[in-house]
């Protein structure tokens, strides 16, 4: 509304009004949408705390966890996530070393379900204090190369033998540290530490062995005392560089957990959807206005108001709108995106704002365009009709008790990081 020479002054008038009947028309689109993902994850939904109305059994669990990540699947499309290839996946959780010097792994065949999606990426730029810019200059080592990151990642995991799906979003994760983001994980000392331990305990059995030779032959040799020392006190010290390295990494997924989790499970699927509609809403209007403003100068200038224009305005390949949008963006924002223009074009089709002739699309003029949008918010699904009806905790069944922490106890030895 604000760009100049996009809109004529009775247009700016109703665009607001415009703006929101779409905005409306998507939420009411995906209402349906998360009332089915949420009846779809009611049964393996890990956080589950209502009166269970009917006992489902494996075939039934897994049937919907197969149909909730296919549709799970559209929405993270209409959202702009794209899915990790699992080659990515798999070389993202191999063994590798981390930042702060350990080991880190991540077994793939001890889950069942292991899908990624991603939004974005992004290389923040790093800022180094004076004396740290000096030292690198006057060492000449190379300046840290600055951390990747994906700007949020969604990951859908069950481990085998479970009967749970767990759905959790985060922000700001490295492309490397995709292994904080499970339940079950490895820690190890690199190859050169294990080296340096191995090599320090092979010194101080070979100084205990040689004394106690010389002790049998009556021939005492200090100097294998001293050896066998250095050698404890070196192992000693290394051991405790590890434990400090490990520390630091389980710090660094302490934080990951706390500060950087979104959301988990039910209240995940809400957030998605919600962005759905979001993404959907702005490419509709980005691709209407953009064919709204594909207006013949002399129109602009003959025309006091909206209603002397053509019957349909536009006429330009996909292509090219897409073109149109892409380079707006990148000078308003500063950022470079790829529009893809296909679920804004079948949205504007489905309220018959947007047709297309030749390849070319045309648009409804603002005006008549208003008139197509529903005018009242379309009837919202009941509540009612979840499966769970009663609201409440079934105490017996969700009641801490000392048993349920012992199996809590155990599972987390039997997975968790260790």
């Amino acid at each position: 509304m604000q760009e100049k020479d996009f809109l004529m002054e009775d247009e700016k008038k109703i665009f607001e009004r415009f703006s929101l009947g779409i905005d409306g028309a998507v939420v009411n689109k995906y209402h349906g949408i998360l009332q089915e993902l949420k009846m779809l994850f009611d049964p393996i939904n890990p956080d589950k705390d209502t009166i269970t109305t009917r006992q489902w059994n494996q075939r039934e669990r897994i049937d919907n966890e197969f149909w909730l990540l296919q549709k799970l699947s559209h929405i993270m499309e209409k959202a702009n996530f794209h899915e990790l290839a699992k080659p990515t996946i798999h070389k993202a959780l191999a063994e590798h070393s981390t930042r702060e010097g350990v080991m880190v792994s991540v077994n793939p065949d001890k889950y069942d379900v292991l899908r990624f999606w991603a939004l974005g990426k992004e290389t923040p730029k790093q800022i180094f204090p004076w004396y740290k810019r000096i030292f690198y200059r006057l060492s000449g080592r190379p300046v840290p190369v600055p951390l990747e990151y994906y700007k949020r990642i969604v990951a859908a995991v069950r481990l085998r033998k479970d009967s749970k799906l767990i759905l959790k979003m985060f922000k700001e994760v490295p492309i490397n540290a995709l292994e904080q983001l499970l339940p079950d994980g490895k820690i190890k000392m690199t190859k050169f530490d294990q080296g340096i331990l191995t090599l320090t305990i092979s010194i101080g059995m070979i100084g205990v062995m040689v004394k106690f030779v010389t002790m049998l032959a009556h021939f005492h040799v200090q100097w294998s005392l001293i050896m066998t020392g250095a050698a404890v006190l070196v192992a000693a010290r290394s051991w405790t560089v590890y434990k400090n390295k490990r520390n630091l990494y389980l710090a660094d997924l302490n934080r990951m957990l706390y500060y950087k989790n979104l959301a988990n499970n039910r209240g995940l699927l809400t957030l998605l959807v919600d962005r759905a509609e979001d993404e959907s809403f702005k490419e509709a209007l980005l691709a209407y206005t953009f064919l709204l403003t594909r207006r013949p100068p002399s129109s602009l200038q003959q025309a006091s108001d909206s209603e002397s224009l053509p019957a349909e305005i536009g006429g330009i390949p996909t292509e090219q709108l897409e073109y149109l949008v892409e380079n707006w963006i990148s000078e308003k924002a500063g950022v470079r995106i790829e529009f893809d223009s296909e679920e804004a074009v079948n949205v504007l089709k489905g309220f018959g704002l947007l047709s297309e002739v030749d390849d070319k699309l045309f648009v409804l003029p603002l005006e008549t365009a208003s008139r197509h949008l529903p005018q009242q918010p379309e009837s919202i699904i009941l509540r009612d009709d979840e499966i769970d009806d009663i609201e409440g905790y079934d105490r017996e069944k969700y009641r801490e008790t000392e048993t349920k922490l012992k199996d809590e106890e155990k599972k987390a030895r039997r997975f968790g990081w260790f």
